[in-house]
């Protein structure tokens, strides 16, 4: 923001404003109407003539935006104040100190740091600059509905066609204001599209040749009971990228560029599951791009962009991976910017494998469980090297090895008749043993089949698949019959005809360099890394001869060894510590 008119507003601005919204969008009518003014856009009546009142502003912008402004219960600026605003705008505009763009820049910034606080949406500029790159030379006749969808809008080619909807009157309010400041044309209505959608043309919804949006983030539709009488949603899904996606692309004829959560990528409950099947047998699904976290103002949720295109004729995916540090800059604590736009959108655009990016075909996404995350398809040199370890080797998938037994939660009664050892976290030590003392848990009658089926075994290999992944422990002792595993492990019990691999062998496996690559690379999460039973029973596990299996035993022995050597001499420190007293 140029320094001259955030000076300017700092002057006005009111920490105790009950509503900082209110007095941004007080600064943004009296950016309107100075501009208006200006350009002599106004009768003599309307244009600020060197006295404002928040009657006559109100009445100015009512004429001009599409939604009702003012309203608030007192205004945010007196009269006075008013008056003293809107002649020290006149007089830098005047001076040529500060343009209109400056002003729409202003509002922007303004709504941002307003964002951090109120959890609205803000995009941040680079975003939408990627967002509009993506679209190419698809960008004459363009769809940006949601709120924000203006600021997409207003960075498009001003000969564009650009129309959109937003679900809350203050967006509709910010979309018209900088279309004054911008003299964009871009035509914004006030409605949720996917319950109400606006733009209608003979036959059914009218069709734009590109859509770009940024929906809500975790959105939850659930059983909200949209009435939908255009046919756009076949699917079920409680959360609500399935319904953006399903909206934008029953508005378009060709290309649709939308962000999305991490969590989209990964799920695949009913509805996710059959709309990405879908897309990939239409051969719909173009790209996915994942960006770093941190992103935005409002939450560190990592976001992605989704790319569908049904005029697409190659029959690849492809995959690009722009969640590292090259393409991040620091500028907060908790917030980075997006840098590397021209990388992401030459890689995006040469459709050749890269260190950034893969292509990938639809068969391998099935196999993957229709899981759309670029990490599962872009190989970094660990990934590299994970692969060629496991072509040198002959493999098994886990569940062909082991039993295992899927996490679930134990409730404790205070009551309860039947008392259980709880094992979790806290009981491991640092070589992975049950050494520390469970917790004990009581439970009733009709828990008890439940909770057996928790019970840990000596030779028991326990994987953590919430929160810490690449946590494993191992039960190398006997276990009393009551002792259960937390709903933080999955329990992995070699099947009594497997010979080619033993507890210890599949410990040590698991946390070595190799074996931790492979249970972290398969998480999955945004707020909490997740590792689901479905991966972890198709992770690839070598098969050893006889003598790595040894081995592998004698590493264990000799890890606990030096472990109990370790521990004993901390005990002598401890008590040559206290022993001259």
């Amino acid at each position: 923001m140029k320094k001259e008119l955030l000076a300017l507003i700092q002057v006005f601005q009111n920490p105790f404003s009950m509503s900082q919204r209110e007095l941004i969008q007080q600064f943004s009518a009296c950016f309107a109407w100075i501009k208006m003014t200006e350009n002599n856009e106004l009768d003599e009546y309307s244009a600020f003539n060197g006295t404002a009142s928040a009657d006559k502003l109100n009445e100015v912008i009512n004429n001009t935006v599409s939604v009702q402004y003012g309203g608030f219960q007192s205004s945010p600026l007196s009269d006075e104040d008013l008056t003293a605003l809107m002649f020290s705008l006149q007089r830098l505009i005047q001076a040529k100190v500060i343009t209109f763009i400056d002003l729409s820049e202003a509002i922007k910034e303004l709504l941002t740091i307003e964002g951090k606080h109120s959890y609205d949406t803000s995009i941040p500029d680079e975003l939408c600059e990627l967002g509009v790159s993506l679209l190419g030379r698809q960008n004459t006749d363009v769809y940006c509905p949601f709120d924000g969808g203006y600021l997409f809008a207003h960075k498009l080619p001003q000969e564009s066609t650009k129309a959109g909807e937003a679900a809350t009157g203050t967006d509709v309010f910010f979309a018209d204001i900088h279309n004054v400041l911008l003299d964009c044309d871009y035509e914004v209505t006030h409605t949720n599209p996917v319950f109400v959608p606006n733009f209608i043309e003979e036959g059914g919804l009218k069709q734009f040749q590109s859509s770009l949006a940024f929906p809500p983030i975790n959105q939850k539709y659930g059983n909200n009971g949209i009435n939908d009488i255009w046919g756009r949603f076949p699917e079920k899904s409680l959360m609500g990228e399935v319904y953006h996606l399903r909206h934008m692309l029953a508005q378009t004829t060709d290309l649709v560029v939308c962000f999305v959560s991490s969590g989209f990528l990964f799920r695949a409950s009913a509805g996710e599951k059959q709309f990405k099947q879908d897309i990939l047998d239409k051969n719909w699904l173009k790209a996915v791009i994942s960006l770093p976290s941190n992103l935005l103002p409002m939450t560190m949720i990592p976001i992605n962009v989704i790319v569908l295109d049904k005029t697409k004729t190659d029959n690849t995916v492809q995959f690009i991976d722009a969640s590292d540090e090259q393409f991040i800059e620091k500028v907060a604590r908790t917030r980075n910017k997006l840098i590397g736009i021209e990388e992401i959108v030459s890689t995006y655009q040469s459709k050749s494998d890269s260190r950034n990016s893969a292509n990938v075909t639809v068969t391998e996404i099935v196999d993957n469980e229709l899981n759309l995350s670029p990490n599962r398809y872009v190989l970094n040199e660990e990934d590299k090297a994970l692969n060629h370890f496991l072509q040198d080797h002959e493999t098994a998938r886990l569940e062909e090895l082991v039993e295992i037994i899927r996490p679930q939660p134990v409730k404790h009664h205070e009551d309860g008749a039947h008392s259980f050892i709880e094992f979790n976290l806290a009981s491991m030590n640092r070589i992975g043993s049950l050494a520390k003392p469970g917790k004990t848990i009581n439970v009733k009658d009709a828990d008890v089949a439940k909770v057996k089926k928790q019970q840990i075994q000596a030779n028991d290999v326990l994987v953590v698949c919430k929160g810490a992944i690449g946590k494993v422990a191992i039960a190398d002792r006997e276990m009393s019959g009551n002792s259960i595993a937390s709903q933080a492990f999955a329990i992995l019990r070699i099947k009594p005809h497997v010979k080619s691999i033993t507890s210890e062998a599949l410990f040590q496996y698991l946390v070595s360099e190799y074996g931790q690559l492979q249970l972290t690379s398969v998480a999955t999460g945004t707020s909490a890394l997740m590792l689901s039973s479905k991966d972890l029973s198709m992770l690839q596990v070598p098969i050893l001869n006889a003598e790595k299996l040894i081995k592998a035993q004698e590493v264990r022995k000799e890890i606990v060894d030096t472990y109990n050597t370790i521990e004993q001499l901390n005990d002598t420190i401890s008590e040559l510590n206290d022993s001259w007293l």
